[in-house]
């Protein structure tokens, strides 16, 4: 309940009942002042009660009008004619036109209806004036309610929708996650396959070697520590990984920074001019990081592609024997919200790739226009 209004509407109603009428204000009182106390008592508590039951509210501030006999009958003409009642009246039509719905709406309007025509009815043609005018802020007040009401329901529904939409973007998103990290896992799974093959065939040299040429079973040996050093390596970083049922193993061989320049030739034959600068000593680079090097900067160019418009784009590879490092910059209007987090999995596939290995990433739009990628893939130098 809301006692503010209904508060103050007594206090002011049971002074000028009690004491008298304030002259600046208007009006005039007839009859029993115990009578008029209650008759107000009624609309006090409408106010009290309008928004949590608008429709009993309504009677409550409306009956007077119903009961216009036995008002005069105990009171004689005239009744509680105080400004404030006439005001509360009208607010309380108001607040029942924006708090009720449906049948409930409907009923409302007979209710107002009904107890003026009851009350006015045997006394309407020659109160014809008052009562037209009353009718005149009733419609009004009637109306703005209704106004503010689908206001307010329109208002609801946008921010249902809101949410709605909302909640179906979080869900693409986690969704693009995790297929990214499956295409990761993949990826990951087929490095480690390929050095642990290796390792296998490695360790059936040294084998032979060791009874008749034990000198020579070193080499072999020093191989297989190095590439199960690098197995363990990406092992540990596959187990975090899930691997979704029913994926066709790709056999393509993985790519890696020495494919860099078909990729880039393969993207100005699309019609991206590209300036390249690389650096990049390939030895040493794990093969988890070099494959994860190489699909960032193939994401960004797809990317630039797709949705930049750009005329000019820069690829810049660097290596310092402890981190790759790939940036690309284009002079276009960079990828939209949508091309970048849902369907093709962009920034999302690219950030999760980085925070695999515990690296850097950015991504966003250039001071000077066009948008810029970045991602620093820190690893143990071997």
């Amino acid at each position: 309940m809301e006692f503010g209004p209904a508060a103050a509407f007594t206090v002011l109603s049971q002074y000028e009942i009690w004491a008298g009428p304030i002259p600046h204000l208007g009006g005039s009182l007839s009859g029993p002042k115990p009578v008029l106390s209650a008759l107000v008592a009624l609309i006090s508590v409408a106010l009290a009660l309008r928004l949590r039951y608008p429709l009993l509210a309504l009677v409550l501030a409306m009956s007077p009008f119903g009961v216009h006999g036995l008002i005069d009958h105990f009171v004689g003409k005239g009744g509680p004619n105080l400004f404030e009642v006439f005001l509360s009246q009208v607010f309380i039509v108001y607040s029942t036109a924006a708090n009720t719905s449906g049948r409930r709406t409907y009923t409302g309007a007979a209710i107002v209806v009904a107890l003026q025509l009851l009350g006015y009815g045997p006394t309407l043609p020659g109160s014809f004036d008052q009562a037209s005018g009353e009718w005149v802020f009733y419609a009004i007040a009637w109306a703005l309610g209704k106004t503010l009401r689908g206001r307010a329901l329109r208002g609801d529904r946008l921010e249902a929708r809101t949410a709605e939409l909302e909640a179906q973007r979080e869900a693409q998103i986690q969704a693009a996650i995790t297929d990214e990290r499956a295409r990761i896992a993949r990826e990951l799974h087929d490095i480690v396959a390929h050095s642990v093959s290796l390792m296998v065939l490695q360790a059936g040299a040294a084998r032979q070697a060791l009874d008749r040429q034990p000198e020579k079973a070193r080499e072999p040996l020093l191989s297989v520590e190095e590439t199960g050093r690098n197995a363990m390596s990406e092992l540990r970083r596959l187990v975090s990984m899930l691997r979704q049922p029913g994926d066709e193993e790709e056999l393509a061989p993985q790519p890696s920074l020495r494919h860099l320049n078909l990729l880039v030739a393969q993207m100005r034959e699309a019609g991206l001019v590209i300036d390249t600068d690389e650096s990049c000593g390939l030895g040493g680079i794990p093969p988890g990081v070099d494959l994860s090097a190489y699909r960032i900067a193939q994401e960004a160019l797809t990317n630039v592609l797709k949705h930049a418009s750009a005329a000019h784009v820069g690829l810049k590879v660097r290596c310092d024997g402890a981190a790759v490092e790939v940036t690309v910059e284009d002079d276009g209007r960079g990828p939209s919200v949508n091309s970048s987090h849902v369907g093709g999995h962009g920034l999302i596939g690219m950030r999760e790739r980085v925070s695999l290995f515990g690296g850097h990433f950015e991504a966003g739009a250039r001071a000077g226009g066009g948008f810029r990628v970045f991602a620093r893939l820190p690893y143990e130098p071997t």
